[in-house]
């Protein structure tokens, strides 16, 4: 299956042999009517690739008219000083991108998008889709202050498709040493390279602006959250559930002394993990049986679309491991914050038994210095020696008390969190 959007994307460079190769590929029959070369010099700059690659995207043959970010179609003037200003931009040796947005004409077709009768598409929102991906390259790459582009939708090849050019008039990105490979001499240049994930972005949000899954896309995250939320409001029990009683034992006896890394991310609790996991599961089965049923439907029902979309050679079955993940995440933490609150209510049942035997203690030191009063006649001291031992021992006791506490405020702080 062929992909329904597929993004082309490369960048030329005044300084770079991948300038000369683009001259020649615009040197073809079928272009050579817009460009002007001075055949008497030998310098590269003298063919102005930048300025005639405008010409190229506004082909008449084409059916290409040419947009902007403000603008849906440009007049002479207006066409004339975007040249100007790619002039401009490859003065200053910024590299100019080029990206070429090509769809399956049946998908869009199916989007009511293209008519296929007419040859026709709806231009309005294939400007709209270009304009918000364009931004969200710019912000990614940090030039949306300094770059401008202009764009043109062409219709004379099988499937349709949109040409962006790019470039920077004073260009902010850092420079690099690059060696050329024809002369075999370094040079400097801006680097033009975009990050992977920055055109990964680009093709996934011209896709999903097209074909809006939001609602589809909410509804899972809903059956997602809506697990949890349901143990939690229920006060589930998993540490008296006779399913995972024994599960949850287990778990919480490889989990490290430490509590702070009571967290599902967190290496040092790989030992208890495929405990958690396993109580997860049951938790799911037996809770959760029919949700669980209709959130893996909806995440294969988007599984197909995204393979539509992108085609059998892309990672469409990522989104759907991406969710189950999350949901074994979301599930996990939930499971060890009630083991927190488990070993929490031990230490605290603990810690009283500590207060109550020294309270004990205390008294009956004191009732035995007072027994002693009487016969050796140094009441007053006896009674101030018994009365700083009880507030010793008062006061180890409220130290523990206030670690304690300590502990209990951080955990409440990380289930905020």
């Amino acid at each position: 299956m062929s992909p329904a959007v597929v993004l082309r994307s490369k960048f030329v460079t005044p300084q770079s042999s991948a300038f000369n190769n683009y001259i020649n590929y615009m040197d073809r029959e079928d272009a050579k009517k817009h460009v002007k070369i001075n055949n008497s010099s030998n310098k590269e700059n003298d063919f102005d690739v930048f300025y005639n690659f405008i010409d190229y995207m506004d082909d008449d043959e084409k059916q290409g008219e040419l947009f902007t970010s403000s603008k849906d179609e440009l007049d002479d003037k207006e066409k004339q000083k975007v040249k100007e200003q790619f002039q401009l931009a490859q003065q200053n040796e910024s590299p100019m991108w080029q990206d070429v947005i090509s769809f399956d004409n049946e998908w869009l077709a199916k989007q009511s998008l293209y008519n296929p009768t007419t040859n026709t598409v709806d231009e309005t929102k294939m400007r709209s889709v270009v304009r918000e991906t364009m931004h969200t390259m710019l912000q990614a790459e940090g030039m949306q202050q300094s770059a401008i582009w202009t764009a043109s939708l062409h219709y004379n090849t099988d499937n349709i498709h949109v040409h962006v050019a790019t470039v920077e008039l004073y260009p902010t990105r850092e420079r690099m040493n690059v060696l050329d490979k024809d002369s075999n001499t370094w040079h400097e240049e801006y680097r033009a390279k975009r990050k992977p994930k920055t055109l990964d972005t680009m093709k996934s949000q011209v896709a999903n602006k097209i074909l809006d899954r939001t609602n589809e896309r909410n509804k899972i995250d809903e059956l997602l959250r809506g697990t949890i939320r349901y143990k939690k409001e229920n006060n589930i029990s998993l540490s008296s559930f006779r399913k995972t009683e024994a599960l949850f034992i287990e778990a919480m006896n490889r989990l490290p002394d430490d509590r702070i890394q009571w967290r599902y991310g967190y290496q040092s609790i790989n030992e208890a993990r495929p405990y958690i996991d396993e109580i997860t599961e049951m938790y799911l089965e037996q809770f959760h049986p029919e949700k669980i049923h209709e959130l893996k439907t909806k995440l294969d029902e988007e599984v197909n679309v995204m393979k539509e979309m992108y085609g059998e050679g892309s990672d469409y079955q990522k989104y759907k491991e991406t969710k189950l993940g999350d949901l074994k995440k979301r599930m996990g933490n939930a499971i060890l914050a009630e083991m927190r609150a488990v070993d929490k209510e031990e230490r605290m049942s603990v810690f009283k038994q500590k207060i109550a035997m020294r309270q004990l203690h205390a008294f009956e030191k004191e009732n035995q210095q007072n027994l002693l009063q009487q016969y050796s006649g140094k009441g007053n001291h006896n009674l101030h020696v018994s009365v700083i031992r009880l507030k010793q021992a008062m006061r180890k006791t409220f130290h523990d008390y206030k670690r304690e506490r300590d502990m209990d405020e951080f955990d409440q702080m990380m289930e905020r969190y």
